[in-house]
């Protein structure tokens, strides 16, 4: 047989090994996502039997937000802080990974577990008429994505969120005076590029909801309808390692709001 011959036979051999290998991973992933959201179902129905009523369509249908991790970037602390300042600042070393920013128009100090306060001078840093919007584009400019969730006379509540995502731990207190910033107090902030962490895995949507019932009633608490579920971040920050983003759930309900670790599945309350 002329080799052109064998090589256009091998040609279509291995084409049709590749195709019969796509269809049955793609047949095998069709498989798992049917079982997942069977389970899902089942997890649904098994919570509506024992006296938790919802509607559907707020129970997430997968598992999307993914573990991450954070490296410390110092760097971006020190934009952020002469963004802040308006201008050049010098810096300190006060110790235990604590560094303060300062010039003439105030100080900022960032720690390792990201607590961030700051003082201003009067007048050295106007929010504008619109106070939210202003705060808004300021966090942006500091390297900061988020939303206000809460606007009163004298401060703003800012909430840092991650590709749309709330980091419910990251808030910081805005003080403001006739428009003006002047502090910024209780304050958590995350720096630097998140990676996807490997070393971790999130559980089933299912999973998910069978902690959370179990988890409620390991709390001696009661509930009997959820009313959202809010995906989203907490961060946590060990002394000298890096920055852990875990993805959680928001739990609304009828007596109370619960914070539900999809990596462990621990479930807590929500002041």
């Amino acid at each position: 047989m002329p080799w052109s011959k064998m090589k256009n036979i091998i040609l279509v051999i291995l084409a049709a090994t590749n195709l019969a290998l796509l269809i049955l991973v793609g047949g095998r992933a069709i498989q798992g996502s049917r079982l997942l959201s069977q389970a899902r179902e089942d997890s649904i129905q098994f919570l509506r039997s024992r006296g938790i009523e919802m509607d559907e369509s707020v129970i997430p249908q997968s598992m999307d937000l993914r573990p991450q991790i954070v490296e410390r970037d110092l760097a971006s602390e020190e934009r952020a802080a002469s963004i802040l300042l308006d201008g050049p600042v010098s810096v300190q070393a006060r110790g235990g990974e604590v560094y303060r920013y300062f010039n003439e128009k105030g100080s900022v100090q960032f720690h390792s577990d990201g607590t961030v306060s700051a003082q201003l001078e009067k007048g050295a840093l106007s929010l504008g008429e619109d106070r939210p919007a202003g705060c808004l584009a300021l966090m942006e400019r500091m390297g900061l994505q988020g939303v206000i969730l809460k606007e009163e006379k004298d401060r703003l509540i800012f909430q840092q969120t991650w590709k749309g995502s709330p980091l419910f731990t990251q808030q910081m207190t805005l003080m403001c005076q006739d428009g003006d910033l002047v502090a910024i107090t209780s304050g958590r902030q995350m720096m630097g590029k998140p990676q996807e962490d490997a070393a971790r895995e999130t559980i089933s949507v299912a999973t998910a909801l069978i902690n959370f019932f179990n988890g409620v009633g390991t709390l001696g608490d009661v509930c009997n309808r959820i009313d959202a579920i809010e995906p989203g971040y907490s961060v946590s920050v060990s002394l000298s390692g890096p920055t852990l983003l875990t993805p959680v759930w928001r739990v609304t309900t009828d007596t109370g709001a619960y914070q539900l670790d999809t990596v462990t599945g621990g479930v807590t309350r929500v002041s």
